[in-house]
């Protein structure tokens, strides 16, 4: 079985496809990759203590 490589966030952008679907939901490039900035520094917040 060979292996797909997950493909980039920059490629996805590119993608025609992905565009339409985008275009469709009110989205753009600039808004993608703030969705995808606001995620990432989600997942870098320090763990709350348990009390």
């Amino acid at each position: 079985m060979t292996l797909i490589p997950e493909p980039t966030l920059d490629e996805l952008l590119a993608d025609p496809l992905v565009h339409l679907m985008m275009r469709s939901d009110g989205l753009t490039r600039t808004g993608v990759r703030q969705i995808m900035a606001d995620a990432r520094s989600a997942l870098r917040l320090p763990a709350k203590p348990n009390t």
